[in-house]
């Protein structure tokens, strides 16, 4: 199942350089917000190809060498490594929470509205799937 989804990411990165490059020649120099969307999705389709090479890359090296693919599997299904991993997702969370709100404040400050609203309503959006998550991960466990 992760294998599926790394080649898809690999894809997704494709397509949107792809959707990029080809958008640049078709978009005429207007200005405005579409001058700059193929460089976005050109930007955006190079950063998630290069993730999906790493994947790629890891999954050959694993896949010559047993003792390392053996290694690997042990780290990942690791109890400490797991909690671990939980306690660092559980702090960043946070992290991103203060860094939303920080953001907010300060486009407030700044009387950008525009760009406040957008991150209070990305804010609200963090705090909603924590709540969504804590309920589901419940009747899970």
């Amino acid at each position: 199942m992760k294998s599926k989804i790394r080649l898809y990411t690999f894809n997704a990165g494709i397509i949107s350089l792809a959707v990029g490059i080809a958008l640049r020649f078709i978009i005429p120099e207007t200005g405005g917000v579409l001058e700059y969307l193929p460089h976005i999705l050109s930007g955006f389709g190079a950063g998630i190809m290069g993730v999906g090479v790493v994947f790629i890359i890891r999954k050959r090296l694993i896949e010559k060498n047993p003792e390392k693919a053996k290694e690997y599997e042990i780290n990942e299904k690791d109890e400490r490594n797991i909690q671990i991993n939980e306690k660092a997702g559980y702090a960043t969370w946070y992290v991103t929470l203060f860094a939303l709100a920080a953001m907010s404040l300060a486009f407030l400050i700044m009387e950008n509205m525009i760009a406040s609203l957008l991150s209070l309503g990305v804010l609200l959006v963090h705090k909603i799937s924590l709540m969504i998550c804590v309920r589901v991960f419940k009747k899970i466990m």
